[in-house]
């Protein structure tokens, strides 16, 4: 426990002197010393380089005091972000810093076989430009689209990618991979992300809308990610904004919103309106970017359509903030101004509004930041248990 206690004093304060850990513990200092000693020993700790500090060029009596750090290259963690298309496969080591990553471009992943060994492939592939061997792997974090099931540590339910539901993905990765596995909901990994490290790092209470050929939201309420009592929290995409007959799911998976409003829509609509030389959804949102027109009309109509259905959702959660990432961002000003504009005719209350910066990268940061959250237990856990 006396190293659990001094390891992590080390991790929240990255080096220090035993001088420090004893007053940020509140143990004696040949208690630390003895802690300090079993961590370098065991790999965890070692004797950080002074030459740098303020301290090296002013003279002092007597032996220097040791400086202290955390290893945090004796581990390291993979986040992973899963799609119907794509494997980001993130290397991190155990202060979060990215040490390599791989995207590969993969067919429709059908079977769970398919899925398991594509997965495999890129974290190898990861693992060996970060010229890590397998046996230096603490932990596993795993973005999926789709509910998932917190409990049974399962995909439940992908209406957009058929045969992944019920799929026990952590488990069949931990079987092959011989450390621990954890997996979540795409979003709520992205919004942890931001939470982390992007534009939400200040806020406890807020909204991340994920919107591209998609769309799906986040929810941190109190700085806690909000699930809900089914894991389908924030799958704004299914919500149903005609006056007509109820929509349901699209034969191909979608929901009646993202299939109003998501890219494929997009370059629809701006074709529709006479836009012939936008060869894809991206070069639709980059000319509303730049202010051109129609881009700007379709954009302004898919933000009509996006307050309809979210502006019940700011009257349920009264976020601080609401963060727009996926592939929209490419819109910049454009998009943000058009929710603005829309929601504030339609909601009582508008928060702050922030296109993510995070990009592509959202969705592996948060699986990074998750397999982060489970080594750095078990690692205080296996010191903190009896006869550690």
């Amino acid at each position: 426990m006396n190293c659990a206690a001094v390891l992590h004093a080390l991790r929240d304060t990255g080096s220090a002197r035993v001088t420090e850990l004893v007053t940020a513990t509140g143990l004696s200092r040949p208690t630390v010393t003895a802690a300090v000693s079993t961590l370098i020993d065991d790999g965890w700790v070692e004797e950080a380089d002074s030459s740098d500090s303020s301290e090296a060029s002013s003279p002092r009596m007597g032996r220097p005091a040791r400086i202290l750090r955390f290893r945090a290259d004796a581990r390291h963690v993979v986040g992973i972000d899963v799609g119907p298309h794509k494997i980001y496969c993130a290397v991190a080591d155990l202060n979060g810093a990215i040490v390599a990553h791989v995207r590969r471009a993969v067919e429709p992943l059908s079977s769970p076989a398919d899925l398991l060994e594509h997965v495999e492939t890129t974290i190898g592939l990861a693992m060996a430009e970060a010229s890590i061997p397998p046996s230096s792997l603490a932990a596993v974090g795993v973005g999926t689209p789709g509910i998932v099931d917190e409990q049974h540590e399962s995909v439940v339910q992908v209406p957009s990618v058929p045969g992944w539901s019920s799929l026990e993905l952590a488990r069949l990765l931990r079987k092959n991979l011989g450390c621990p596995v954890q997996i979540e909901n795409d979003v709520n990994l992205a919004v942890m992300a931001e939470r982390w490290d992007g534009v939400g790092s200040d806020v406890d209470d807020l909204v991340l809308v994920q919107w591209g050929s998609r769309l799906g939201a986040a929810v941190l309420v109190q700085g806690n990610l909000h699930r809900g009592a089914h894991g389908a929290a924030g799958e704004i995409g299914f919500v149903d904004v005609e006056d007509e007959d109820p929509q349901g799911i699209r034969p191909d998976g979608q929901g009646p919103l993202e299939a109003s409003i998501g890219t494929s829509w997009i370059l629809r609509r701006a074709r529709s309106l006479g836009d012939h030389h936008s060869p894809d959804a991206v070069a639709v949102l980059k000319a509303a970017a730049a202010g051109e027109e129609p881009a700007l009309t379709v954009i302004d109509e898919a933000c009509t359509h996006f307050a309809r259905g979210f502006a019940p959702v700011l009257a349920a959660l009264d976020p601080e903030l609401v963060i727009i990432g996926g592939g929209i961002t490419l819109a910049e000003g454009a998009i943000v101004e058009g929710i603005q504009r829309h929601l504030g005719a339609r909601a009582l209350v508008v928060p702050r509004l922030e296109l993510s910066t995070l990009g592509d990268d959202a969705v592996a940061l948060g699986a990074v930041r998750l397999a982060l959250t489970e080594a750095e237990k078990r690692l205080l856990d296996a010191y903190a248990s009896p006869g550690a």
